[in-house]
């Protein structure tokens, strides 16, 4: 039995009020409940810890805008408890209009407290900081004091934005849009609450999910110095060049870069930005003398970022991995499938499901001369496929990508591939960090339904030993469905069982206001019109053209406008809810623009300007045009396409002429 269910068990026995045969219930559901969880074991056994004191009754916080309260931090707090503590003191007051005193702790209890973090107090004594890890919470009240507490990393500003939420009604739905309902009295019921996340690593790649204060209150992280946090990670992917770089190495050591269509590879080729190099191919991974540059050039790096404890060696974003002798008979020796009997297609073409018998070897070697960092590799495109007869070390971390998935289904039915690798790796490992897509990055701005597949996709890598989660959206401000999306995956990060229902539909009231019912609407029929496609894949990099004949026909297209043309009605008086309406058409307004020139330009009249040939655009798509690329600006949407394609560029670029 764990230390803590004794300690409160010698509590129970010591306490003659408490009716054992509550605890031995609990307890029998524990041993013959495989499913019974630990942490609602130990919620349990705090909250009647309470009811047996006698001290089960409601706390009254503030009453009449009045309180006697005081907020209490260790004697010597951290940087994380004094921002709890602040962040209460701001809150409070704002709710109810009372400022509650902030002291240290003196080793005097006050008649009522709030205890945030590690206080000396008999009544955090027994709290089970052990299980809560590095950044779980616990909520506490005991009928006299209101205990917000959590792990060493930012558990205790974790825990403070929790109750903020959960129990004060609070809602920071953006970084710049929060609702703080004002109350006179605040009381509070018996609370013993223990939140320990599913998730160690929690990241949501928007915009607008950096600002510090969005990203405290919703409990995520950031692998780079974004928010307030320092960056855990030393590098990120893609970083074989980065140890082993075919500038440095190419002419003078070709041996070191892989092997293949009969000669070694140690070039370099135009990267997809146009404006860089990158590497031609991969490395040579049996080469020792490969395994010691890296592992000499990794030190270096660490030398430099001493704190990093995530440190990435993998692969460069190509799929000419090393054919040499060496490493085809490893990967040939750990491959779960024959070569090349089943292949996987992507963006950048067809590729056997290799595995990852020379790159997990060689991974290995690496993570085994650094035993204190998180080596960390890309399970992706020819190396995403688990091994067999190998496994990771304790310190390797899988980081699998799922960039081949379907995004009208759920991963786990409607991409039976990745569904199986996952599961495969998840038997062999509990390091994995999934790298999940979530939008379609060549246009940014399309109609892209996938809102009923994050919960399950998040539900299924939760259940299948995943530790880790970057969720990949839209780093440049704007795009579709960037608010609610964004929001939602940092909810479900933290919380892979929330009430999703509940949470669009507050959602949609308090940030569009009146229109709330249209948006709803809208995306209920948008998503409904996504569905029951079996073997139709929606892709991140499809585009609207694409979906001509389901969710972005010309009947649902007149639907959608109607349903805009009212929401924007309904809130015309009130500018600032207009502008979101607006920005929640612009998809609508560019699927039409990139339909309509797909079916219509071959007719369009033309035009020489001086420059090049172009279309005489009618006046309807000019007003659609000039409509997008304003709302764009007053939106601020910065880019149609990742990384580019301005609004700027998009209009001047529309009525071009293609192939003259």
């Amino acid at each position: 039995m764990p230390v803590l269910l004794g300690q409160l068990l010698i509590f129970f026995t010591k306490n003659k009020f408490f009716p054992f045969s509550i605890v031995y219930f609990i307890l029998f559901l524990s041993a013959n409940s495989p499913k019974f969880p630990m942490k609602t074991l130990i919620g349990l056994l705090l909250a009647l810890s309470f009811v047996s004191t006698g001290l089960a009754q409601e706390l009254t916080l503030v009453k009449n805008r009045k309180s006697d309260f005081t907020i209490i931090i260790p004697e010597k707090p951290t940087i994380e408890e004094i921002k709890g503590a602040k962040v209460l003191q701001h809150y409070l007051l704002e709710i109810s209009g009372a400022k509650l005193p902030v002291v240290r702790d003196l080793g005097l209890p006050l008649m009522n407290e709030i205890l945030i973090g590690k206080v000396n107090r008999a009544e955090t004594a027994f709290l089970p900081y052990e299980k809560m890890g590095k950044d779980g919470i616990y909520i506490g009240n005991n009928g006299k004091q209101l205990i917000l507490t959590g792990g060493p990393k930012k558990g205790v500003e974790y825990a403070v934005y929790t109750f903020l939420e959960k129990y004060l009604d609070c809602k920071k739905y953006t970084s710049t849009f929060e609702v703080v309902p004002p109350q006179k009295t605040i009381k509070l019921p018996l609370i013993a609450d223990l939140q320990v996340p599913d998730f160690s690593f929690r990241e949501v790649f928007y915009h607008d999910a950096y600002t510090p204060e969005f990203m405290a209150w919703h409990k995520l992280h950031s692998h780079t110095k974004r928010g307030e946090d320092p960056a855990e990670w030393g590098h990120w992917v893609h970083t074989f060049h980065n140890f082993l770089n075919p500038e440095e190495y190419g002419e003078s050591h070709p041996e070191y870069f892989s092997f293949y269509d009969g000669k070694r590879h140690p070039g370099l080729v135009p990267s997809w930005d146009g404006k860089s190099v990158q590497p031609e191919s991969q490395l040579c991974l049996t080469n020792p003398e490969v395994l010691e540059i890296v592992c000499e050039n990794l030190q270096k790096a660490i030398d430099e970022k001493p704190d990093a404890l995530y440190w990435s060696v993998s692969q460069n974003d190509n799929v000419n991995y090393c054919q040499c002798e060496h490493c085809a008979a490893l990967d040939a020796k750990y491959a779960a499938y024959p070569p090349e009997e089943k292949m996987y297609a992507t963006h950048s073409g067809q590729y056997p499901a290799l595995g990852m018998g020379s790159m997990l070897s060689f991974v290995n070697k690496v993570a085994e001369r650094f035993p204190d960092k998180i080596i960390s590799t890309l399970a992706y495109q020819y190396t995403r496929v688990p091994p067999k007869d190998i496994v990771p070390r304790k310190n390797v971390n899988i980081m699998l990508c799922s960039i081949e998935s379907t995004r009208n289904e759920p991963m786990e039915s409607g991409d039976l591939d990745f569904s199986n690798d996952l599961k495969g790796w998840g038997k062999i490992t509990d390091n994995i960090l999934v790298w999940d897509y979530n939008i379609q990055f060549a246009n940014l701005l399309a109609p892209f339904p996938n809102l009923r597949t994050l919960q399950p996709n998040i539900s299924f890598l939760r259940n299948n030993n995943v530790s880790a989660v970057f969720a990949q959206g839209n780093i440049q401000s704007g795009g579709e469905s960037a608010e609610i999306r964004a929001y939602l995956l940092a909810k479900l990060l933290w919380d892979p069982d929330l009430d999703v229902a509940k949470e669009l539909e507050g959602f949609w009231k308090a940030f569009y206001g009146k229109a709330a019912p249209y948006i709803k609407n809208y995306s209920d029929l948008l998503h409904a019109n996504n569905q029951g496609f079996t073997g139709r894949k929606m892709s991140i990099f499809g585009s609207p053209k694409e979906e001509t004949d389901s969710f972005l026909s010309s009947e649902l297209l007149l639907q959608y406008n109607h349903l805009f043309d009212q929401a924007e009605k309904a809130v015309s008086r009130n500018p600032e809810h207009l502008r979101r309406v607006k920005s929640a058409r612009l998809p609508v307004t560019f699927a039409m623009l990139e339909i309509i020139k797909e079916k219509e330009a071959a007719n369009w009249k033309t035009y020489h300007d001086g420059k090049g040939e172009k279309y005489k655009l009618p006046k309807e798509v000019s007003t659609l045009l000039y409509d997008l690329y304003y709302n764009c600006l007053e939106t601020g949407v910065s880019r149609l396409s990742e990384w580019h394609t301005t609004p700027k560029e998009y209009l001047e670029n529309y009525d071009l002429v293609e192939n003259l």
